[in-house]
């Protein structure tokens, strides 16, 4: 109960719980009653109570902030609760995919130990990891195209409503009835074209890669070490399933994202050269040649849209990152690996090996929905 009792030097402060000083009261009300208009003023000032404090502390705060994203250019997206990043931990382990190829390369082939630690590196990573990491990479290469976004801001900043409503609810409402709505955006075409050259640019440099592999796996002939024998197939199979198991998990980067009119870019460019959207090498656009293909890009654009406007989580990942066609692909290349693997006795076939099935097979299994042949 709040109510009105009096303070100290004739003034009156705000109570939490049962009135009292009523005695003290009848004073103060008989100096103000007509008979004594002539008596000394008497002043009032008000104190709050520490409860009071509280409230009224937690009310000028959210007013401060309030003002100083009016008066400060900041908007009011970027203080807002934290974003939910289950996108970008799904894209992460499509990245470190990336970052091994990188790490690959920049190693020369000087020992038997560059084709064991390449065959650690590019069977650490599972089928699901990398069908559904590309997946999510992609989203953000859409959402990071600046059509598609100004599309969005469009669409959330419309006043017209969808069962009642409007802006950011709206465009859910349409996603829910329609998950591929967002294809229909005028910038869709435009994020799809980007998410295409990224995809058969970094087919096109895995089986670069791959086919350096083969062309050392017959030079590696000519050297002694290339042609000793190493561990048997299993021992190494069960090194690379050790790797994998102690190796940490992929984890996402603080992007440098960017919020305006509801609608968010993540930067990716920002980041590091392994999540720039131009890490593949350029061999020119992508193209579907695949009825499936549209379907993987419906999703791609889905989760892009609910990444921008704030209405991607975990679960929406699970269900739009998908891409069955590269996830069998690439189980089965990863089973092939593993038997050619078992049958190799030096450096050479390995090198082999990886060329073909870690690395082409690969290409080929990512690069299929950009027409990478």
């Amino acid at each position: 109960m709040v109510a009105w009792v009096p303070g100290a030097s004739r003034g009156f402060g705000i109570g939490i719980g049962p009135y009292k000083g009523r005695n003290r009261e009848r004073t103060m009300l008989r100096k103000l009653s007509p008979t004594n208009r002539q008596a000394d003023p008497v002043k009032f000032t008000l104190h709050a109570t520490a409860p009071a404090r509280r409230i009224g502390g937690a009310m000028a705060s959210a007013a401060s902030i309030l003002a100083f994203a009016a008066t400060s250019g900041v908007s009011a997206e970027s203080l807002a609760q934290p974003r939910d990043t289950a996108l970008e931990r799904a894209a992460a382990e499509y990245v470190q995919y990336r970052e091994d190829i990188a790490a690959i390369e920049a190693t020369p082939f000087t020992s038997a130990e560059t084709t064991r630690e390449a065959h650690r590196r590019l069977s650490a990573h599972t089928a699901e990891e990398l069908s559904r990491g590309w997946v999510a990479y992609a989203a953000l290469v859409a959402a990071d195209t600046p059509a598609f976004r100004e599309a969005l801001e469009k669409e959330i900043s419309s006043r017209k409503k969808v069962n009642g409503l409007s802006g950011a609810d709206a465009f859910f409402a349409k996603l829910a009835k329609d998950p591929a709505y967002p294809r229909q955006l005028a910038g869709a075409d435009e994020a799809i074209s980007r998410v295409l050259a990224m995809t058969k640019h970094d087919a096109a440099r895995f089986a670069t890669l791959g086919e350096a592999f083969k062309e050392q796996a017959y030079a590696l002939q000519k050297t002694s070490w290339g042609k000793a024998k190493i561990p048997t197939g299993s021992v190494r199979l069960s090194d690379a399933e050790s790797f994998a198991r102690s190796r940490p998990s992929a984890t996402a980067p603080t992007f440098a994202s960017v919020t305006e009119k509801g609608v968010t870019s993540p930067s990716l460019a920002s980041v590091n050269s392994a999540w720039n959207p131009d890490w593949g090498k350029d061999v020119g656009s992508g193209r579907m040649t695949e009825p499936n293909a549209q379907v993987i890009m419906n999703r791609v654009l889905h989760l892009a849209a609910r990444y921008s406007v704030g209405g991607v989580n975990a679960k929406t990942v699970d269900v739009y990152a998908k891409n069955d066609k590269s996830n069998s692909c690439l189980s089965f290349a990863a089973l092939t690996l593993k038997q050619c693997i078992a049958a190799t006795r030096a450096p050479y076939e390995e090198a082999f090996c990886l060329g073909e099935h870690a690395l082409n097979d690969t290409a080929s299994c990512i690069g299929w929905v950009a027409g990478a042949e």
